[in-house]
């Protein structure tokens, strides 16, 4: 939470999801964005062990459970909203690395834009292991590691 504050009152990120029909979600980097990171371990774990994980969206007006079941080399993920707003359709499924670079890379970016306007607790776990690991993946990538 206190992260998520930090990258908000620095402005200038944002946090964006979309898909189940809808091309962008209402959220927001200082209160959605830290209901997200607070369960975004345990997501990279369960995915990583292939297990069935769930992220509950729980802020006000969006209301919305996912849930990530992993389907051999691919990842089903199930919206279920616990509002007026039905997601169409209920069900999206992903290539695992596909799904696992985009989180990678989220996790990477969150921890450096927290590195930029909080070194401090840019340092603590999980964020700086998120770091590292981004930075040997842009080395990786690059052909420099």
């Amino acid at each position: 939470m206190e992260a998520c504050e930090a990258l908000a009152e620095a402005g200038g990120g944002s946090f964006h999801m979309s898909g189940f029909g809808t091309p962008e979600w209402p959220l927001d980097v200082a209160y959605d964005l830290s209901a997200f990171m607070e369960q975004f371990p345990d997501l990279l774990a369960g995915l990583r062990a292939h297990r069935e994980v769930e992220i509950d969206l729980y802020s006000q007006g969006v209301e919305r459970t996912l849930t990530f079941r992993p389907e051999g080399e691919a990842v089903a993920i199930h919206c279920a909203s616990r509002t007026q707003w039905v997601p169409d359709p209920e069900w999206e499924r992903l290539p695992q690395g596909e799904l696992m670079a985009m989180l990678t890379t989220l996790a990477a970016d969150f921890a450096d834009g927290l590195a930029d306007v909080h070194p401090g607790l840019a340092r603590v776990a999980p964020f700086h292991e998120w770091r590292q690991r981004g930075n040997r993946q842009t080395r990786r990538a690059a052909g420099t590691g």
